[in-house]
Parts: structure tokens; C-alpha cells; sequence
């Protein structure tokens, strides 16, 4: 995993906070799988929490589901808390980070998490977390970006840095290891699967853009700016585009795990 900014990353969800759904078209994708997975995992759930529970749309579908259902969010970002307030009412929601969750211990039966835990500095913590809050016997259902995604854009980036000078791109662990990182938190995974998507955009800048829209921008600490940075951008798109484009388009590759896993 990458030593993340949390400062930085917070301020970056915030900011895209209002277009996050219109924008995240493949996260959405992905949490209507994981709500699909949370109805067949834990089908009496009474109690769920969503970790980086964003605009509270998951939640929001769960309670839908299940009249009576105690739904309750948690995300880093303040400005996603307050849209899954709105949408979800007062209470529902708070801002609070996955590595230290701000509930008591078997507060849940039932842990969500879509398109966040790749945020997080440290996974073991993360999931330890998750396992503390679940009551014994409980479901976790995760997606989260992993392996080769974007590598695109990270191997361009790190081929247009003069030598010598750290990449600094984000990291993204491998399903085997997030399945040792389970294991490791008291979590017992029943299914682990990796799904691989390819979207296209008009142009390597796209791609950034696509991404700094919804807060989803480098967040790896210690990076820097300035004119230096505005050219090492100019000579990664011309790179992204030499090696990947075709027919006027540019490729852009996600992989995602979606697991299931029970407390021990």
C-alpha cells in the first residue's frame, strides 16, 4: 500500500464530493455487485455499517431492501458524510476514518465497503477495525481497486521523471495479499474474485481529469507541485498516448476484488 495523505485525500473527496455520483459511473457499478453480495452474505442483517460510505447510496439501497434496517456510514471525507446525511437522515452518517472506527466493538452484523479500502495507509488496520465492529459470525462484503489498476497512467508517470526522482504513484495491493490481510484481521473470506475493466477516454489528461473530479487524484504523501510538476504531466500524457492510444482513444484499467468474509 502507498503512505497516503489523509489530510489531502479528505480535502479531495470533499471538493468532488458534489459530482461523485453523476462522475463515478464504474463505482457504481460496483457497489450495486457488493449490495448484491451483502443480500446473499447476511440476508437478516439488522445492523450495517458502510465504510467510506460516500453519497450514502449503497446504504440507501440496503434500507430500501430491508424496511427496519439500523443503516449507519462512516467516510473519511466531511463533505461525503454530509450527503449521506441528506440522503439518509441525521445520525446516519459520520466522518471518521476506516483505520480507527468510531464505533463500539459487535455494534454490527453486517460491514459494507465499495472503492475505498485502496485509501487506506494501512490494510491490516482497516480490516482489524472492521472485524472488531462486527458481532461474532457477522459479514464483511468488500470492492476495492487492486493489481494492475490504472497501470497505464502509473507507468507513464513513472517513465516521464527525470532518474532518480521518487514516482511517488499510488500502490495497490494484490488480491493474495488482501486475502492474507483478512486472514490476518480475524476475517474468514468464503469468495475472493478479481474483475478487470477497461474504459476508455478521449486523451491521457482525460483520464486525470476523470479522476481528480471525484477526489481520486494522487493522495501519496510527500508529493510535490509547481512548474516541475505541470511538465512531468505534459511528458506523461505524451508517453500514456505514445504506448496505449488508439483510434483517437486512451485506455484506462481497473482491477477490482470483491470479497466476502465472516467474523471469526
Amino acid at each position: 500500500m502507498s503512505r497516503v495523505d489523509k489530510v489531502r485525500l479528505r480535502a479531495a473527496f470533499s471538493r468532488g464530493a458534489a459530482v461523485y455520483e453523476a462522475r463515478a459511473v464504474l463505482q457504481a457499478e460496483v457497489a450495486r455487485r457488493v449490495e448484491a453480495l451483502a443480500r446473499d452474505a447476511a440476508p437478516g442483517a439488522k445492523r450495517a455499517l458502510d465504510v467510506g460510505c460516500g453519497a450514502g447510496s449503497l446504504l440507501g439501497s440496503l434500507r430500501g431492501r430491508r424496511p427496519g434496517l439500523l443503516a449507519t456510514g462512516v467516510d473519511l471525507s466531511l463533505g461525503m458524510a454530509r450527503l449521506s446525511r441528506e440522503r439518509l437522515g441525521s445520525g446516519a452518517a459520520v466522518a471518521g476514518d476506516a483505520e480507527a472506527l468510531p464505533f463500539r466493538g459487535g455494534a454490527f452484523d453486517l460491514v459494507v465497503s465499495t472503492s475505498a479500502l485502496q485509501w487506506v495507509a494501512e490494510i491490516e488496520r482497516a480490516l482489524a477495525e472492521m472485524r472488531r465492529v462486527l458481532a461474532p459470525g457477522g459479514a464483511a462484503c468488500l470492492a476495492l481497486f487492486c493489481g494492475d489498476t490504472l497501470f497505464e497512467l502509473r507507468e507513464a508517470w513513472r517513465a516521464a521523471l527525470p532518474p532518480g526522482v521518487p514516482a511517488s504513484t499510488h500502490t495497490f495491493l494484490s488480491p493474495a495479499r488482501l486475502r492474507a490481510a483478512m486472514e490476518g484481521a480475524g476475517l474468514s473470506p468464503s469468495s475472493l474474485e478479481v474483475e478487470r475493466r477497461v474504459a476508455r477516454h478521449p486523451s491521457a489528461r482525460d483520464v486525470l481529469e476523470s479522476l481528480r473530479a471525484i477526489g481520486a487524484g494522487n493522495a501519496v504523501a510527500g508529493r510535490g507541485g509547481g512548474l516541475g510538476l505541470a511538465r512531468a504531466v505534459s511528458e506523461m500524457a505524451r508517453i500514456y498516448e505514445d504506448r496505449h492510444g488508439t483510434c483517437g482513444s486512451v485506455p484506462a484499467t481497473w482491477e477490482i476484488a470483491y470479497a466476502v468474509a465472516r467474523a471469526r
